[in-house]
């Protein structure tokens, strides 16, 4: 960039022509305004000529409204009288007649007309004429008569030229009389009230009035603006006038119109409106004139300003983008490293307004305040929006100083700024991060606490209930183990994609860690929704998952707390919705709780149960009981199956099923099972030793069967041992068996070929499927007690006793029942060909030593027994 040159300092043909233009500009919209506020004035001036006579004119018609009303109801009495009397005399009609005229100041005559023929007339002086005339023969009078019959109601007729003289304006009302004595309704005639019309006129006002107003009535027979003109000249009603609806009886009416006597004044004759008018356009001139000099001066200054050298070279040497604007925020000069970033080439940009170049932190309207604080303060910094010439926005760092004359005024702003698109995408990234799930995407744990104590404060406001879900994939970890932490997280991210379509778009989905997720339920009326969305939420879970080349199976265990029942803040409500979560896996996973208050306290029994597992084991708190397994045909024993007992030092005997579940969701069950191997192994190499030959049978559970280090753990211990085949046994449970059946069927290969024998235990209360069955490499099977308890008496009970065992002897193998109590349970048994049984008919499982006497006791014991080793005598 270089020093501005003096041609640039001089001023153009249209910065020549802008004062005189912007005068003109100036004077052509203040005359416009004032134009338009003239013509407001004059609009308000008519109004208000034109509400006057109406308030004139509405007096006028209230009166003749009054007048005429009060007339036609005084009628109404001849009529009752008449249906009531229709065969009245000539002195009753004129006594009637003679009491209603005295009421009726403008009323000139009644008359009575039996079949439209005028038969009574009071007064009848002057009035002879009207006797007998039949309206039927008089064609001014013979319409309105038939419309009265036809309607039934009142007729409002003329004003007329009466047959007996005069102008009048006639009611006429309908005589009807009633039905009696089997005589139907019938018409009888009419009554007639004729009115002076001139006597009206001047009780209303209207002929004796001297206030300028000129007037006109139309609407004869009560037909308003459609009547003819019955009063004042007809030319009226078309100069414009003030027109009021006069209201007679029975939606009869008249159009009364009003205008000034001398006519319509033009409003711009009014001095206040000739007033705005001449101050308006005096004042737009002088506006003009005053720009005029204004922009005059500030073209001078600009002159000045242009002249100033700037240190160009600086400029153009610097990367951040520099626009330089003088006193009046108009562009200077702008450097490459500008025009690079926004594409705009500076003679595009120089003298137009800073803030239509460029992204500012002002606006036209708050430009001169802000630079005037930029002034005083010597520094402004922040961060605006901006957008190339292309339309691509970004961010950017602006920093705008003042650059100050010898005379210490600002002659000039120096606007310096730079993208910083990318360091806002790496803070988004970081936000981001910071509140979310990397695997998953889904809100994190930290992001879940924020959503949850705004989801409560909403709750709290409007009243309603909000549910929060926590949801624990069932053996997840044993997918993650056994097929790697790849496949276990594609399952993950499969997991926040169905549950996202379980939910509304209001609800929130997290991901808390590992396998654990949380569902927020917003504005629930009823806890109702949070049961229908939990269901939702074990089904979608359930189904198979294909993931790779793998067909994976794992279930949901859900547990829910309702805010604020269970839970006034986010920390309390988490910790029940988990405590419900592991009671949903204790109750068999794949289900769903709702928190109670027991849970909490059990939550808190199970983490107590949880932290003295770790202890257990390394303090030999764990006795192995045995129990026994007896042959059907011989009653020998033949063999013993292992059952783990914790004798805990304080708690005394804990059972099984409150320490094995703990021990299957974590690796403890792995440490487990791993002791109860060895130490059964052990146990049985004694016994052996000792000459006693039987069968020991160990229990695996799911994480075992999944471990890598399954197979060399038996591997070393059957060799460690001398343990011969036949001599180990391992049992499986059905449902175990079936989860991930192809690497099941791998894995009991590789332990038969080892020469221990193989069982399922529990048969019949899975779901086994018999193609797989049949191609596991098993020994025999086990029945389970509760098929075997009611064999004697239930017929299902005994036949699939018999099929379970006609199955095995069809796949090879040998069977066990469980749960034999009595003598007739173990003879049917053996009937249908089961081979061994064991329950507590024989024994309950025993520690070693007690073991070894009772197997002393049936005389099975040899005398060379080795003594049992420390250790495995405790009776639990």
């Amino acid at each position: 960039m270089s020093p501005i040159s003096p041609a640039s300092s001089r001023f153009n043909a249209t910065d020549r022509m802008r004062p005189a233009l912007v005068a003109l500009l100036t004077a052509l919209i203040g005359l416009l305004l004032t134009a338009y506020i003239v013509n407001s004035q004059a609009s308000a001036v008519s109004a208000r000529e034109r509400a006057a006579i109406a308030a004139e004119a509405g007096q006028i018609r209230a009166r003749l409204e009054s007048e005429i009303n009060s007339a036609a109801h005084l009628s109404l009495g001849l009529v009752s009288y008449i249906a009531a009397n229709p065969d009245f005399s000539r002195d009753a009609f004129t006594r009637v007649a003679e009491r209603m005229l005295s009421y009726g100041r403008h009323v000139r005559n009644i008359s009575v007309a039996p079949d439209n023929v005028v038969r009574y007339v009071y007064p009848l002086a002057g009035n002879e004429a009207a006797i007998d005339l039949e309206y039927a023969r008089v064609p001014e009078q013979r319409a309105s008569v038939e419309r009265m019959i036809a309607t039934r109601r009142f007729v409002l007729a003329g004003p007329l030229n009466l047959v007996q003289g005069g102008i009048g304006l006639i009611n006429r009302f309908p005589v009807f009389l009633p039905a009696r004595d089997g005589t139907p309704e019938r018409y009888w005639g009419l009554v007639s009230v004729v009115l002076r019309f001139d006597s009206l006129l001047s009780a209303s006002g209207l002929t004796s009035r001297a206030d300028g107003i000129r007037y006109a009535i139309r609407g004869r027979d009560g037909l308003g603006a459609e009547g003819a003109v019955i009063y004042g000249d007809e030319r009226l009603f078309e100069a414009n006038p003030v027109t009021l609806d006069v209201v007679l009886p029975d939606q009869a009416r008249w159009q009364l119109a009003a205008i000034p006597t001398r006519g319509w004044r033009s409003p711009y004759q009014d001095p206040q409106v000739l007033g705005l008018a001449l101050a308006g356009g005096a004042l737009s001139l002088a506006v003009a004139a005053l720009l005029y000099l204004r922009q005059q001066h500030l073209q001078r200054l600009q002159a000045r300003d242009r002249e100033l050298s700037l240190a160009a070279s600086v400029i153009e040497s610097l990367n951040e983008a520099i626009m330089v604007t003088d006193a009046d925020d108009r562009v200077v000069t702008v450097n490459p490293a500008f025009c690079a970033l926004t594409g705009v080439s500076a003679r595009d940009v120089i003298g137009r307004a800073a803030a239509v170049v460029t992204g500012c932190p002002y606006s036209e309207e708050t430009r001169d305040s802000f630079l005037q604080r930029v002034a005083a303060e010597g520094l402004w910094h922040g961060e605006v929006e901006d957008h190339r010439v292309d339309g691509e926005r970004y961010p950017k760092s602006l920093s705008i100083y003042p650059v100050r004359a010898a005379t210490d005024r600002v002659s000039h702003y120096v606007h310096s700024f730079a993208d910083i698109s990318e360091r806002k995408e790496a803070e988004r990234q970081i936000h981001h991060l910071a509140h979310h799930d990397m695997l998953t995407g889904l809100p994190n744990r930290f992001s879940l606490q924020q959503r949850m104590e705004q989801a409560m404060s909403h709750a709290r406001r409007h009243g309603t209930l909000l549910a929060a879900l926590m949801i624990d994939m069932d053996h997840f970890k044993d997918i993650n183990d056994t097929l790697g932490h790849h496949v276990g997280d594609a399952l993950l991210v499969e997991v926040g994609k169905r549950l996202h379509r379980c939910v509304r778009q209001s609800d929130v989905v997290a991901r808390l860690g590992g396998d654990e997720f949380v569902v927020l339920v917003t504005d629930m009326v009823t806890t109702l929704t949070a049961a229908a969305v939990a269901e939702k939420i074990v089904t979608a879970l359930s189904a198979p998952y294909a993931i790779d080349a793998y067909q994976l199976h794992s279930t949901p265990s859900v547990g829910i707390g309702v805010f604020p029942t269970d839970g006034e803040t986010v920390d309390d409500l988490l910790r029940n919705v988990d405590s419900a979560m592991y009671h949903a896996k204790a109750a068999g996973r794949n289900n769903y709780q709702f928190f109670d208050r027991s849970m909490s306290a059990n939550a808190s029994e199970r983490l107590a149960l949880q932290t003295s597992l770790h202890q257990a084991i390394a303090q030999q708190q764990f006795v192995l009981h045995y129990q026994p397994q007896i042959e059907t045909g011989s009653g020998r024993l033949v063999g013993v199956e292992v059952l783990v007992r914790w004798q805990h030092p304080e708690r005394g005997l804990v059972p099984p099923n409150k320490f094995i579940p703990i021990a299957e969701e974590s690796d403890l069950i792995i440490r487990l099972g791993e002791w109860i191997l060895q130490e059964a192994c052990r146990q049985l190499s004694l016994w052996h030793a000792g000459g006693l030959e039987l069968r020991v049978a160990v229990n695996l559970s799911a994480r075992q069967l999944r471990s890598k280090n399954l197979l060399r753990q038996v591997k070393d211990v059957v060799l460690k041992h001398n343990l011969q085949p036949g001599q180990l046994e391992l049992e499986i449970t059905e449902s175990v068996a079936m989860e991930d059946a192809d690497n099941t069927l791998r894995m009991l290969a590789q332990l038969r070929e080892l020469g221990v024998e193989l069982a399922i235990d529990d048969f019949g209360t899975g779901y086994s499927s018999l193609s797989h069955l049949k191609l596991m490499p098993l020994h025999r099977l086990k029945i389970d007690r509760s098929f075997v308890k009611d064999i004697e008496t239930d017929p299902d009970d005994a036949a699939i006793c018999a099929a379970t065992i006609s199955l095995a002897h069809n796949l090879g193998l040998s069977v066990v029942a469980e749960g034999v109590e009595t003598e007739a349970q173990f003879a049917f048994l053996g009937n249908l060909g089961c081979e061994c049984a064991q329950g507590f008919l024989f024994s309950k499982p025993l520690p070693a030593a007690e073991l070894e006497a009772w197997i002393r006791a049936r005389g099975q014991m040899p005398q060379s027994s080795p003594p049992v080793m420390p250790g495995n005598s405790t009776s639990v």
